[in-house]
């Protein structure tokens, strides 16, 4: 049976994006990390502490930490107890090496001269900071997305709107197949239009399709 609509409709995913965007947007920017002063440190520590985290809680723990040093060069001076405290504190997962890391991050970064990275490639190369957290960072920091940032939430609708193979399972494969639909430009608002669209309506089960706005334009793999 050939699928609703072909796999390389670049339009389809336009239409979907654009329906999509603007309630994702106004969430995203009434709590995102834009409002640090020290704003592209903010981000990369942020997304270093997010992995397997509630958003809030990382949040919540990247403002406390803020209130005791707002530059890598001061974060690299607090000990790590008073670290491993507030990420405890905030229930951070993993708590005992992410502290490390980001003590040994922090300090990378006052040796050059507080600046944050602009590529993967580097940013990748900081203690704790995998693919997707470097991806996340550079979107909040610096709005460049040289990928497509690939969540629980992002491979999951990818897959339900038949934009993603459902048997891809590897995340770096699942931001490939999506990169080769999505238009360049659309690259980094894909993951938090997704993650909000997947977080209030796009449930992993029985999601609530009843006036979704892109039902018109969605497969709906793998629902019943």
């Amino acid at each position: 049976m050939l699928p609703l609509f072909p796999h390389e409709d670049r339009e389809r995913a336009v239409k979907i994006i654009e329906r999509l965007q603007s309630a994702a947007d106004e969430h995203w920017e009434e709590h995102d990390l834009q409002r640090f002063k020290y704003q592209p440190y903010s981000a990369l520590l942020a997304a270093m502490l997010s992995p397997r985290t509630k958003t809030e809680d990382t949040r919540a723990a990247t403002r406390e930490l803020f209130t005791l040093a707002e530059t890598p060069s001061a974060m690299a001076q607090l000990s790590y107890e008073q670290i491993l405290a507030i990420l405890e504190k905030h229930e951070i997962t993993y708590p005992e090496p992410k502290a490390q890391h980001l003590i040994e991050l922090s300090r990378k970064l006052a040796e050059n001269n507080d600046e944050v990275p602009r590529t993967l490639d580097e940013i990748t190369q900081y203690p704790g900071v995998g693919w997707k957290a470097g991806l996340l960072a550079l979107w909040i920091a610096y709005r460049i997305a040289p990928e497509i940032c690939v969540d629980v939430h992002v491979a999951r609708i990818g897959k339900r709107l038949g934009l993603v193979n459902p048997k891809t399972e590897n995340v770096q494969k699942v931001s490939r197949e999506l990169m080769d639909i999505v238009p360049h430009e659309l690259w980094g608002v894909w993951n938090p239009v997704m993650v909000y669209f997947g977080k209030t309506r796009c449930y992993p089960i029985a999601p609530n399709c009843n006036g979704c706005p892109v039902f018109d334009l969605c497969e709906r793999v793998g629902v019943s």
